[in-house]
């Protein structure tokens, strides 16, 4: 996985246009290779490839502002060269690399070396601390000491990965995994949520309408009277749009339930709902590993 973005593939990518411009006063490359060769030539720098989302993604907006701020930019800006990518509005060729990469998710950070191998990527970042934290450890390059390379093909964890790094501990050998870019249950937990049920629960979504993400489709799902949900959505992949009708209720344990086969689309789940200020989460069970779906609500 680290050697699979010196693929034709990446090397050829046209230059495309940006519709939406996520970070400002960075150093910036239309596409892999045109970054990958300004690092070549300014061989302290990093590719930085950060995958965002311009709708449907309260979580990117705040990455976006922390990583915008002066204490974060004036940190990082001299060590990057960042291709951005909007997984929600993807060039052709942007869609082939989010393909290649199995990306599903945003915000999402992707650090390359001048070789093309993927030396670290992070799901999140809660605040500046955790960014100047990850600088160090992608800009010092201390994911090259001792067999901590072999840890930095994973998600940096911002608790332990400078610790790694120093010590030069190894962990399990990550060179054929892929991305895993699903948000968790800890991640939201490091949040302190509010957690939604019953009453409280049917009154925040009642009426309400509903945009929410699952690993192949964005949704706007419409919560009526009666428990009645009207449907549209659109496949990440950009290959396809549904429109369908289903229903919504909240059960007696207090958890959210959606009722939705439509076009390819399965919704049919009861979840725990928990509130980050806009931002809502939904999870299976309470496990901290547990892969979390997310939604924000807008007034009908």
């Amino acid at each position: 996985m680290t050697r699979l973005l010196l693929s034709i593939l990446l090397l050829a990518v046209a230059p495309g246009a940006q519709a939406y411009r996520f970070l400002i006063g960075y150093v910036e490359a239309p596409n892999v290779a045109s970054a990958l060769e300004r690092v070549k030539a300014e061989p302290t720098r990093h590719v930085l490839l950060y995958f965002d989302n311009s709708d449907f993604c309260a979580p990117c907006k705040d990455a976006r502002a922390l990583m915008n701020s002066d204490a974060v930019r004036n940190q990082w800006r001299d060590n990057y060269v960042v291709v951005s990518i909007d997984l929600f509005n993807p060039s052709k060729e942007e869609r082939e690399l989010i393909e290649q990469l199995r990306v599903s998710w945003a915000p999402l950070l992707v650090f390359l070396n001048g070789a093309g191998h993927r030396v670290a990527y992070a799901r999140q970042l809660r605040n500046t601390a955790d960014a100047l934290v990850l600088n160090e450890f992608v800009a010092q390059r201390q994911y090259a000491m001792s067999a901590v390379g072999k840890y930095s093909a994973q998600n940096f964890d911002f608790q332990n990965g400078s610790r790694l790094a120093i010590q030069g501990l190894a962990v399990d050998d990550d060179e054929k995994k892929a991305i895993d870019d699903r948000p968790r249950l800890r991640d939201v937990l490091a949040n302190k949520p509010e957690r939604l049920s019953g009453a409280a629960l049917r009154k925040a979504m009642d009426g309400k309408v509903m945009h929410k993400e699952n690993q192949e489709w964005f949704l706007t799902l419409a919560l009526g009277p009666n428990k009645a949900m009207q449907a549209t959505g659109q496949r990440k992949d950009g290959r396809g749009r549904m429109k369908g009708a289903g229903r919504w209720y909240v059960t007696k344990k207090g958890k959210l339930c959606l009722e939705l086969t439509a076009s390819g689309v399965e919704e049919n789940w009861c979840r725990h709902v928990f509130r980050v200020g806009e931002r809502y989460y939904v999870s299976k069970d309470l496990r901290p590993d547990r892969v979390v779906y997310r939604f924000v609500l807008a007034d009908s």
